[in-house]
């Protein structure tokens, strides 16, 4: 074979030169074409072709390209300078970390290891004023847990959780395991014992991610003694009715935390740094309810609410001489432990501070004392009572039928005759009439430590003359019953009102006292006054032909009948009534007075037939129950008419 002529590096051998261009292209033996410089290589055997007529794999593979390296030197300045670049990078990003934005990731470091655990304050309890707890905390938590760490063993802890939680084994593993997240709550209100169990075994099996806060849970061991001044507390904890919610921020007490290092799986460092700001617990408040007197008031006006097919009812009973509150029943009512299971409208309710009602003939009882005071008349005054009196243009007439009576102002309060108070009320100029209904508290709160009291409703100076006939009476003036049983307690009282009060003392966690506001007594009317009031209410009860169902066996006593017409917000009319009965007693020293109001019966429509026999089954449980001396003597009684 030939030796290859290799062509100069400097041609190109694709293309011929001039001289070859011209000549005629050699022919090999074959019959090719064959180009200038070189000599035809023998041809080889046709490559095999695959069934489809294409090359087999191995006959597409080429040879491997080989790139040739660069200079040495140059190879290496080129390394140092990529080193130089990224050394000058990192450089740039460590000055950046640790010069200009160290205190930021510092900051965020430590708050990837620092956790802060709320520390709740204990809520103060509520005890009765004989010590008898009303309302108390038990110690409890919130059971917590961060998925990201209970994701890995989520079977094996909601195991252990569900057999002290008593939940579904199923949904506490979807909780433990919820994504996006790295908190859920899996159980409230749990007791702090069980929790202590749940935790022990927890760290027993080494399994990590579980939590808890403070969730204590108030226990109400009363029920529903004296729910409607005690109060209940929603699931946050925060007071919703009561004292509950009257006192919540005393009650509640001050949030403390602990900031503490933790490590990833969120357990305490040992070691680590710790800082605790105390909780400081609430105030513990005891009342001036009696819980047994309480007890039997609530059962007692719920049993007539129910016989007299009545809407509601409620009772006060209060301290003459301290404006103290012993008893303050509601029916219906609710149970503080369980405020859900009763009606919407109860829940809450304290109806003797809440409803607006037009007290009747009670009202008769301060327009006395006004009269009196202001010396405009005296028990002894002498009124001539028609049929029927002219006011306003109308015609206003007494309760029952009768010709011209001749009363003394005794028999007007006696025989409860509403012409009878009108016609010595307009003895007395309307603006001096407004200022005594006003210090005796009616339009304005009486300030009692309870949520939702309302103002009630008194006429200006300058009313009309019918509106101040009406207020004589008892109507056109709107009243709430602790308004009324605090004006009435302050007139029997000497003429001293005080303002009636809940709460009895206070303390904090250890036991020493804290001071109490308290609101100033005051003189309302003058001694001699409020003696005439007593005589004109005893006569209600003890006079020759008076109403022997109102007399208490052991006590002298005073008291005064109410009913009022009760409006009706459906009809925009008078429908219905409203009955009431207060007293008091000793006649000549009074201690403890009751009031009660039933609102609406449909089995009766008196004071006396309604509201007296709960008014006495109170009285003749109270006043034993706190020493008052009986006193059966029973005094003649006094002339209630004269003769003309």
């Amino acid at each position: 074979m030939a030796t290859e002529r290799r062509p100069h590096p400097s041609r190109r051998t694709d293309q011929p030169t001039r001289s070859a261009a011209a000549a005629p292209r050699p022919r090999s033996s074959t019959g090719r074409t064959v180009r200038a410089g070189f000599t035809e290589k023998p041809r080889s055997k046709p490559k095999a072709r695959s069934r489809a007529g294409h090359r087999s794999p191995a006959a597409a593979v080429k040879a491997p390209t080989r790139i040739p390296l660069a200079h040495g030197p140059r190879r290496l300045r080129i390394v140092l300078v990529v080193m130089a670049i990224s050394l000058s990078l990192c450089a740039g990003r460590l000055l950046q970390l640790q010069g200009f934005d160290s205190s930021f990731y510092a900051t965020a470091s430590a708050e990837q290891l620092t956790k802060t655990l709320p520390l709740l304050p204990s809520r103060g309890d509520i005890t009765d004023r004989n010590g008898l707890v009303l309302a108390s905390t038990e110690a409890a938590v919130a059971v917590t847990a961060d998925p990201v760490l209970t994701t890995p063993k989520a079977f094996q802890i909601a195991t252990v959780l569900s057999a002290y939680l008593h939940l579904d084994s199923y949904r506490l593993y979807t909780l433990l395991t919820k994504p996006n997240t790295r908190f859920v709550y899996l159980a409230k209100k749990v007791p702090a014992l069980t929790y202590s169990k749940i935790a022990a075994e927890l760290t027993s099996k080494k399994l990590y991610g579980v939590f808890r806060e403070s969730d204590p849970i108030r226990t109400y061991p009363g029920g529903s003694v004296a729910a409607s001044v005690v109060g209940y507390v929603d699931a946050s904890g925060k007071g919703k009715a009561g004292l509950e919610r009257s006192m919540n921020a005393e009650l509640a007490g001050v949030e403390g935390k602990e900031i503490y290092e933790s490590a990833p799986n969120g357990s305490k460092i040992p070691l680590g740094t710790t800082s605790v700001t105390p909780a400081v617990n609430g105030i513990n408040y005891q009342l001036t309810i009696d819980s047994e007197l309480q007890w039997m008031a609530e059962r007692r006006i719920a049993a007539q609410v129910k016989a007299m097919k009545a809407d509601s009812g409620f009772a006060i009973t209060m301290n003459v001489k301290t404006g103290e509150i012993l008893a303050m029943a509601n029916a219906p009512t609710f149970d503080s432990a369980d405020p859900a299971a009763a009606n919407t409208k109860d829940q809450g309710a304290n109806r003797a501070i809440a409803d607006l009602y037009e007290p009747g003939s009670v009202e008769k009882i301060l327009t006395s004392a006004a009269l009196l005071d202001s010396h405009n008349t005296t028990v002894e005054s002498r009124v001539k009572i028609p049929e029927r009196l002219s006011s306003g243009g109308r015609s206003i007439k007494d309760s029952f039928s009768h010709g011209t009576l001749y009363y003394l102002m005794r028999g007007v309060i006696a025989k409860s005759s509403n012409i009878g108070t009108i016609l010595m009320t307009r003895l007395m100029d309307k603006q001096r009439l407004h200022n005594y209904l006003a210090s005796f508290g009616l339009g304005s709160r009486t300030g009692v430590e309870l949520p939702n009291e309302v103002s009630g409703i008194l006429p200006k100076g300058d009313m009309q003359n019918l509106t101040r006939d009406q207020i004589a009476f008892g109507q056109a003036v709107s009243v709430t019953g602790v308004q009324e049983a605090a004006a009435i307690s302050g007139i029997i009282n000497g003429g001293v009102y005080n303002p009636p009060t809940v709460i009895k003392s206070s303390t904090d966690t250890t036991g020493n006292a804290i001071p109490v506001d308290r609101r100033q007594a005051r003189t309302i009317i003058s001694p001699e006054a409020s003696a005439g009031v007593r005589d004109l209410m005893r006569a209600v009860v003890d006079t020759p032909n008076g109403q022997k169902n109102l007399v208490l066996e052991n006590y002298q006593t005073g008291g005064k009948t109410g009913t009022a017409q009760r409006p009706d917000e459906k009809c925009g009319c008078y429908k219905g009534y409203v009955t009431s009965y207060v007293g008091f007693a000793p006649l000549n020293d009074p201690q403890i007075l009751t009031y009660v109001v039933v609102n609406n019966p449909r089995a009766g429509d008196t004071g006396t037939s309604v509201a007296a026999p709960v008014y006495k089954d109170i009285m003749n449980f109270a006043l034993p129950r706190y020493d008052v001396a009986p006193n059966t003597t029973r005094l003649k009684a006094k002339p209630i008419e004269y003769r003309h």
